[in-house]
């Protein structure tokens, strides 16, 4: 398995330029296409109602739509010229497209087309109004996603890998969509949560690991007390890892949102770039 094509959704925040120098750079250690997927934002979805624009003169209403389309022309003229130079700088071949950010189904329907979807936590389309999450496009798109956090820096992603193994469908689907990463990384550590009397070994991983090239260390964590956050950020921290692989919502969503899980938790404040798949 590679990832031949990289699917980069692009607003026009403040963190966009180092998530596409993260992006670039990744592209051409594992040999991929980078395709920037600007989202455009529609005038009248987003701050006209019906009943507005009744009582809200032609002339005005001509000058507000000129106005939003300008502005988002030139939000996405000024990404291009970033997306393009982070790409040429890395020296990969690259695409661009645009798509309607005004609602998650054109991005979600794109990343099912792409082998890899990179994105922040969350993002919104140049001046909408609608975000959309990585966990959207994650459930959605039926692929991977590399989640970049806001504070990322540009520096490469993937040299140090820790996996997040419980056995599950999520976590399983997981590892075998992280194979480039994994395969490309110097150093990889799995990860078992097991408080005392559960699990056991995991020799039948180590082994399929060791069949893809991959000689990982692994860890199992019997702590009782910690949540499997605190031990995921704890191994993250002590493994200096830059890249977590983990199953995303293994319980249903709601579930989750109600009684708060690993997956939320993650989200909300990630320890590391996180490699997502449901």
């Amino acid at each position: 398995m590679s990832y031949r094509d990289i699917l980069m959704p692009i607003d026009d925040s403040k963190g966009f330029a180092a998530r596409a120098a993260t992006a670039a750079t990744l592209a051409r250690r594992l040999d991929s296409r980078l395709t920037g997927a600007f989202l455009k934002s529609d005038f009248l979805r987003n701050y006209m109602a019906g009943e507005a624009m009744v009582y809200t003169a032609t002339d005005i209403l001509d000058r507000l739509i000129k106005d939003h389309t300008a502005g988002v022309a030139k939000a996405c003229e000024a990404a291009r010229a970033t997306f393009e130079s982070a790409a040429g700088e890395a020296g990969v071949e690259s695409d661009w497209l645009t798509l309607d950010g005004d609602d998650a189904y054109p991005l979600a329907a794109a990343a099912r087309r792409f082998d890899l979807t990179v994105m922040p936590v969350s993002l919104t389309a140049s001046l909408g109004w609608r975000t959309i999450t990585a966990a959207e496009i994650g459930l959605a798109s039926g692929g991977p996603v590399l989640l970049l956090p806001d504070q990322t820096s540009g520096a490469p992603v993937g040299e140090r890998v820790l996996i997040a193994w419980k056995g599950t469908r999520e976590s399983a689907r997981a590892l075998r969509d992280a194979w480039p990463m994994i395969e490309a990384a110097r150093a990889v550590r799995v990860l078992v949560v097991a408080p005392e009397g559960e699990g056991g070994p995991e020799g039948m991983l180590q082994r399929l690991l060791e069949r893809h090239g991959c000689k990982a260390d692994l860890v199992i964590d019997r702590s009782e007390d910690d949540s499997a956050g605190d031990i995921l950020r704890r191994q993250v921290a002590d493994f200096g890892a830059d890249l977590l692989v983990m199953g995303l919502y293994g319980k249903p969503r709601l579930q989750e949102l109600v009684l708060g899980g690993v997956s939320r938790d993650m989200l909300r404040a990630p320890p590391a770039a996180l490699l997502l798949s449901h």
